[in-house]
């Protein structure tokens, strides 16, 4: 191989690791754009469920402070149609397995 060839293959993979970066960090800015609109939401008191009837026959169980702001949350990001992504989130706070996650946020999606 010559010295060319080597510096074009180097420039190539150093390419391709700048676009795998490049992906992430896109990723990292849609989450923290989510984010700062479910902030903006309740800071302005627009925080709206857009899966949820406007009267729900059911009524709401109670829970703590904490777990409000999460379900606040993973109904922000089931309006947006990110279900996985709060699934990880219920996994992250609450350190529980995939399983209950999912049925975490299956059952506040029934709600």
């Amino acid at each position: 191989m010559e010295t060319i060839e080597m510096v074009a293959v180097g420039a190539l993979i150093l390419a391709l690791l700048l676009l795998i970066k490049v992906f992430s960090l896109q990723s990292r800015i849609n989450d923290i754009q989510s984010d700062l609109e479910w902030l903006k939401g309740r800071a302005e008191g627009t925080v709206v469920n857009r899966l949820k009837p406007a009267a729900d026959p059911r009524p709401l169980q109670p829970a703590s402070a904490q777990n409000s702001l999460l379900d606040e949350r993973v109904q922000h990001l089931l309006a947006r149609g990110d279900k996985i992504k709060a699934i990880k989130l219920v996994r992250a706070e609450q350190g529980i397995g995939l399983k209950e996650a999912k049925d975490y946020v299956e059952n506040l999606e029934r709600r």
